[in-house]
């Protein structure tokens, strides 16, 4: 693996920058397209919530559109900016991720049982989600800066272990096991991919599922969202609601849809259908064909992703996008998941479509980032 990556950086040295790829088009293509139906399926499924909260039909989709008009501005910054310099401010986002990880367990918002936002105002600021592009930006750099240590357990496990234990004790203070976990399991697939023995990944590993385990049963809450993955179909009325009608609004949309806004999901039948689970509104109001739409979009992206981390021009961008790839990817697998019910909800948002104001924007500039290497790949 280091020995092409040394191949590619000697290309990179020699060769002009490649022009826009079809490899680039298609992923921009596919966010902002994605975005776009996001923008469509917030309106739809948040119209009758706005008018029972605010007495306003569009005031959660005026929100939302806000929050999409920043992110594409986000995305073009960081698409314009070359990826390496990102490198150079990766202390200092970790810090920032670091203080406003604290800052919320002090001052924060608590909603729904939960201390995960900021008020600032205008708008909240959800640090765990600003944590996830710190962590992507910083590890790319420290494993490039020790490539060659990498069979070292305390050069590069160690010192990656002690960095995820503070991070991830902070959200699991907030509560948030759904979003520790993907952070862990980024840190994870990055190490994977620069090459750190199977053996410290498993040593890494191992503490971080006993204690998910330990922490999923200690809350009455996490062990209902378990018994209603388990036992959805005894529990229809209890903690398998809102999967069953999650399902039930699947099935319901059938091959081409109920139509938008025609379906039954966004009237209180699904809850969170706007945000967690805005999957089933996409499934009932657009079918199956707007469904798979959907998904063929994001794994193009996804996909593109992990293509772009093989031909990467340095190894900093190799696993700067082979991160992110492995950021959106558990994201759609655990959203969805939870949907599907083929595994317990976590409250995980999926990327460009569910409504959102931080996890909207920092996936946003994640894209941006995925984009920029895309562009100077061969």
């Amino acid at each position: 693996m280091t020995m092409l990556w040394n191949h590619q950086d000697q290309a990179h040295q020699t060769d002009a920058p490649p022009g826009p790829s079809m490899r680039y088009l298609a992923m921009l293509a596919s966010v902002l397209l994605l975005m776009l139906t996001g923008v469509v399926m917030v309106l739809s499924a948040s119209t009758p919530a706005s008018i029972g909260q605010d007495g306003d039909a569009f005031s959660v989709f005026g929100r939302h559109a806000t929050y999409v008009t920043v992110g594409i501005f986000v995305l073009l910054f960081t698409v314009g900016r070359d990826y390496r310099s990102w490198r150079r401010i990766a202390p200092l986002l970790l810090a920032a991720a670091f203080l406003g990880l604290v800052l919320v367990l002090l001052f924060g918002r608590t909603t729904g049982g939960s201390r995960r936002w900021l008020d600032l105002g205008l708008f909240g600021l959800q640090p765990s989600e600003i944590t996830k592009l710190a962590l992507v930006v910083s590890l790319a750099s420290f494993l490039d800066q020790r490539r060659y240590f990498l069979e070292r357990i305390d050069r590069v496990t160690v010192p990656v272990a002690a960095c995820l234990a503070v991070l991830c004790v902070l959200i699991l203070q907030q509560p948030d096991l759904g979003t520790a976990a993907i952070i862990g399991s980024i840190a994870l697939g990055m190490m994977w991919a620069a090459g750190v023995p199977f053996t410290h990944l498993a040593l890494l590993s191992a503490p971080g599922l006993i204690s998910g385990l330990l922490l999923a049963f200690a809350q009455p809450y996490r062990r209902g969202r378990i018994l209603g993955f388990l036992s959805a179909t005894q529990n229809s009325e209890g903690a398998g609601w809102q999967v069953n009608q999650s399902l039930l609004s699947l099935a319901n949309g059938g091959f081409r849809g109920t139509g938008l806004s025609a379906g039954h999901a966004q009237w209180g039948w699904v809850p969170a259908a706007h945000t967690d689970f805005v999957f089933a509104v996409v499934g009932e109001q657009l079918g199956l064909v707007g469904a798979l739409a959907v998904l063929i979009l994001l794994g193009t992206i996804i996909l593109t992703g992990f293509r772009t981390a093989q031909i990467a021009p340095d190894v900093f961008g190799s696993l700067l996008a082979a991160g992110i790839s492995v950021w959106f990817l558990l994201q759609v697998f655990v959203n969805l998941g939870g949907v599907l019910r083929l595994l317990p909800i976590t409250g995980i948002t999926l990327p460009f479509i569910s409504y959102g104001g931080t996890s909207l924007i920092v996936n946003a500039a994640a894209a941006g980032l995925l984009l920029n290497i895309a562009r100077q790949s061969r």
